[in-house]
């Protein structure tokens, strides 16, 4: 898979949380597809920022779209895997995880996709 397929999964948790257009909210794919790449070696750092930097702004932005999505009624279950999600996106380091969290999360939220 290529950086721009795996960064998806980003862009779609955060449009659907907000219900909103392409780069409102930071949803553009772009800036994880960024992240995985500055991981994988890229030196974009100059113009992107560190590593760390990036990471801290993607974790906030998920972070805040899991947030939307706690006020939006959720199910008990979905509430309790959003819950899970904000939990293990705590620690998560690796693009890799927070990929696996958010396809879990996209998952998790399908039945706002329509709303």
């Amino acid at each position: 898979m290529s950086s721009y397929t795996d960064s998806m999964c980003y862009e779609t948790f955060i449009r659907r949380a907000f219900k909103c257009d392409y780069n409102w909210h930071n949803s553009k794919n772009a800036y994880f597809q960024n992240l995985i790449e500055t991981e994988n070696g890229s030196n974009s750092t100059k113009h992107l920022g560190s590593y760390d930097k990036q990471l801290v702004a993607i974790k906030k932005n998920i972070d805040k779209a899991i947030d939307k999505f706690l006020k939006s009624k959720p199910t008990a279950e979905e509430a309790t895997n959003l819950n899970d999600f904000k939990a293990k996106l705590a620690p998560a380091y690796y693009t890799d995880e927070i990929m696996g969290l958010l396809n879990e999360g996209v998952r998790n939220t399908a039945r706002f996709r329509d709303l």
